[in-house]
Formats: structure tokens, sequence, C-alpha cells
């Protein structure tokens, strides 16, 4: 029986790709956003499906690495939503939560790891996609760096394999100089009293050097600058049935050029503004400010109370989209890095990793 969280299995027709390699044995689903050659994408809407002729070249290299790709897994149409809520595919539920979403946009790929059925699942993270599902479903979200907001990674159980995944070995130990951060940045949300005392708690108990951050002065302008940079990205968008999406095209039409521009340009100016007010290496949060809401909560809402009220549940995770640099969820905290390479992030999140277990 195919799990739900599944929404089509590939071929299994031979395939000009070796079975060994750093990749071989595991099994990893790709989220249905992404392309591979003879099968079905939808987006998360089965009106949107198609058969694709090509292969994204991110699967290409796990395939070349002798991965299999056992099927593609259920994501938010577009990407759109951090839930994956609609009619026509299934609901899906959190394995850490039940009754309550289990995030998005990769939705599916969170509950498949979590709930035990593959050790390991791609997906895509744009604000938040890998690593708000990785909270809510409570396992191990990373996005690398990237050169546009959106970044391919992984979801798996332990940060130790995420090295394997992305190809990477461990980094020389060097001083690593964290901040930490309860407050919202892009909103200011009540945060549980629990989330925030498990990241104050983990600060004091890590061998690095830690000090106390505010928000910085124009993180309501990233936010601002986020929004545009999202919204105008559905410009040429086909809303179909969807009242969520037919607002983020209705508000894309709204934005000028200067707008537009004027966003790029606070993208650019954004790493220098982080290094001069915060002067650290990473940044240590909670990932949500609550736990996740009861299924049906995001999709009640009209889409622009919505739209503000995904970012009030998880008010930290778009930052590193916008700086793109590398940012992981574990055990309920989010680390981003602001100097720290994808491997150096890592070995501070296996740190993190060991003092939340003990």
């Amino acid at each position: 029986m195919l799990h739900p969280a599944f929404t089509s299995l590939p071929p299994r027709e031979t395939r000009p790709y070796p079975r060994t390699g750093s990749l071989a044995g595991w099994a990893i689903p790709v989220k249905d956003g992404t392309d591979i050659a003879g099968v079905e994408t939808t987006h998360g809407n089965p009106q949107r499906a198609y058969v694709a002729t090509t292969t994204d070249p991110f699967v290409l290299d796990l395939l070349a690495r002798g991965a299999e790709i056992p099927a593609k897994t259920l994501t938010s149409e577009l990407g759109a939503t951090c839930y994956a809520e609609r009619p026509g595919v299934p609901v899906l539920e959190s394995p850490a939560y039940p009754g309550c979403t289990p995030g998005g946009s990769s939705t599916g790929a969170a509950v498949v790891v979590a709930d035990g059925t593959v050790r390991a699942a791609h997906g895509t993270d744009a604000g938040g996609s890998i690593r708000v599902p990785a909270a809510a479903c409570e396992v191990v979200g990373f996005k690398p760096a990237s050169q546009g907001l959106s970044a391919n990674g992984f979801l798996t159980r332990a940060v130790t394999d995420q090295y394997t995944l992305c190809g990477w070995s461990r980094p020389k130990r060097r001083p690593v100089r964290i901040g930490v951060l309860t407050e919202g940045i892009f909103a200011d949300p009540d945060v549980d009293d629990r989330r925030g005392a498990l990241v104050d708690k983990l600060a004091g108990a890590l061998d690095f050097d830690t000090v106390a951050l505010k928000p910085y002065q124009e993180s309501r302008e990233t936010y601002a600058h986020f929004s545009t940079t999202i919204t105008a990205s559905f410009r040429n968008t086909d809303p179909l049935d969807s009242d969520y999406i037919t607002w983020l095209v209705e508000q894309s039409h709204r934005l000028t050029r200067a707008r537009i521009e004027a966003a790029a340009a606070h993208r650019r100016a954004l790493p220098a503004m982080l290094a001069a007010q915060w002067d650290v290496d990473a940044v240590l949060s909670p990932t949500l400010a609550t736990d996740p809401p009861r299924i049906g909560y995001f999709p009640a809402l009209h889409p622009e109370e919505s739209f503000h009220a995904q970012t009030a549940w998880s008010p930290w995770c778009s930052l590193f989209n916008m700086i793109g640099t590398p940012a992981i969820a574990i055990g309920g905290v989010h680390l981003g890095s602001l100097t720290l390479t994808g491997p150096e992030l890592l070995a501070v999140a296996e740190v993190v990793e060991k003092r939340l277990r003990d």
C-alpha cells in the first residue's frame, strides 16, 4: 500500500547510474516539486500534473552517487505555504504531534523520516520549507548555502547523516561565537516558554562563546523585502482553484519595479548589516514559536492573515534564505550561519544534538 505521503513511484527501469557510491543502499524520496524524467510532477495539486521529460540536476547527482529514489513526496501547492492541506491530496499529520500540521512545504518528506519509513528525504527550502516541517515532526532539517532564496537539502533523524548526504567531511574545529536569540525577527509572536527556555538552557551548556542577541534594527524591513521577493515569484502563475495562490498572484501584480529592485538591494546589503550589529558566527534560536497548530488552522484564515500567521509561527528561518547561508533545525532549535560553512555548521549542530540528548 502506498504511503499517503508518497505521491508517485518512479518506474524501476534500468538506469545508467552506478549501484555503488557514497549513497549506495540509501533510499531517498524526492519532493514532488522536483522533476524526475518519466515521473509525474504535481507541485502539490493534481491539476498541475505533468510527466517530466528531464531530471533535475540535484537528483541526477543523488543517482550518480548510488542512491535509489523510491517515491516522490507530498508538498504544499507550489511550495507556497508551511502547511499542505487542500482538496484532492491526502492531509498528513505530524507523527510527533498527532492531529497537528506536519509543516511544509516539504511536508511528506518530514513525515516519512519521522515515522521511520526512510532514513532521509529530499526537500527544498526558500523560506523554511525544510526546517519548519523538520521542527514540526521533530527530525533534523538542513538547508545548505545557496545563491538564491531556494536550496535543495535533506531531512534526517540524525545530524551525522547530513555529512554523507552532502558529500562532506568533518571540518577541523575552530573558535565559534554563537548569538542566542529568543525574540522573533520577522514577527513578534508570544514564544512558548518551553521553547525559549530550551534555547537559553542549551546556550549555557555549549562549549562555545555565546552572547545574547536582540533583533537587528532592520529586521522588519527585511521581512517586507522577503515578502516582496516571494510574491514576485508568483507573477506568472495560474492560481487554478487556490484562494491563497490567487492572493499571491494579486499581490505580485501590485509590485513596482522599484520595490523589487529595493528588495534585491536589501539582500545584498544584509550580510554587512548583520555583521555590524551581531558580530557572531551563527545564531541559535527556536525554529517554531509554538507547537504545530491543529490541522485546519491555517487554511481557515484569510490568505493575507495566513501569510503573516505562518511567519509568526516561524519568524527566524527566512532570514537565512535572504542571505543564502546554511541553516539547520534540530531538536526544537535552529542554527543559522553568518560566517560558518556548511560542514562547520553541521559540526556545531552535532554538539547541539548531543547536548539535547544528555
